[in-house]
């Protein structure tokens, strides 16, 4: 892969943002879970509210309270609250960001252990449309990042590329601080991106 993206906005938050989304309508925001308050808080701050744009979420871990919770609940009485489980999945927080914002256009959902935030910006870059792509993670204190590529004044031009064989995978960290600017580049394990000006 080698192209040429914008990035028209981006968000980022370290371990221990725990977001309010006060921007949701009460009935709505009370079943959202830690996690997808996460995702819409830094879905809204790149202006994926606005519509239109494929929408990309990637999590390590995704719904590890949830999960544990349901597993914990099935083992004392068997039971499985359905709420419960439909918020669990990994496509639920940018489908209920679809419902939240009336936005028919693709999305997706990818976990991939380590690899989690290159493969989904692969997944976010190759849209044939402008994208929005959000990482976030409940575990560790709760933490994400987000970017919207498209072509915008004043948006920021960054090439990516394949990365050299045998790169460790793309960290929170290291994709936080492209993202403010404070690295001009950043490889992982399958992309490079590199600022350009």
């Amino acid at each position: 892969m080698n192209a040429a993206v914008s990035i028209a906005a981006w968000s980022a938050s370290g371990p221990g943002f725990t977001p309010g989304a006060e921007f949701v309508p009460p009935m709505m925001r009370r079943r959202l879970s830690p996690l997808q308050k996460i995702f819409f808080s830094l879905a809204r701050a790149v202006g994926a509210d606005a519509g239109g744009d494929t929408v990309v979420f990637a999590s390590r871990d995704g719904e590890d309270t949830l999960t544990r919770r349901l597993v914990a609940d099935f083992h004392a009485d068997g039971s499985v609250s359905p709420h419960r489980f439909s918020a669990s999945v990994y496509n639920a927080a940018p489908g209920l960001w679809s419902v939240f914002t009336g936005n028919r256009s693709a999305y997706t959902a990818t976990a991939a252990g380590e690899d989690s935030i290159e493969c989904g910006l692969i997944e976010a870059l190759t849209s044939p449309q402008p994208s929005v792509f959000v990482y976030a993670e409940e575990t560790g204190g709760g933490y994400g990042a987000a970017a919207r590529f498209a072509g915008a004044p004043g948006a920021r031009r960054v090439e990516v590329s394949a990365a050299s064989a045998g790169g460790a995978p793309l960290g929170f960290a290291a994709w936080a601080a492209f993202l403010a600017g404070e690295t001009r580049e950043v490889s992982g394990r399958w992309l490079r991106l590199r600022g350009v000006t």
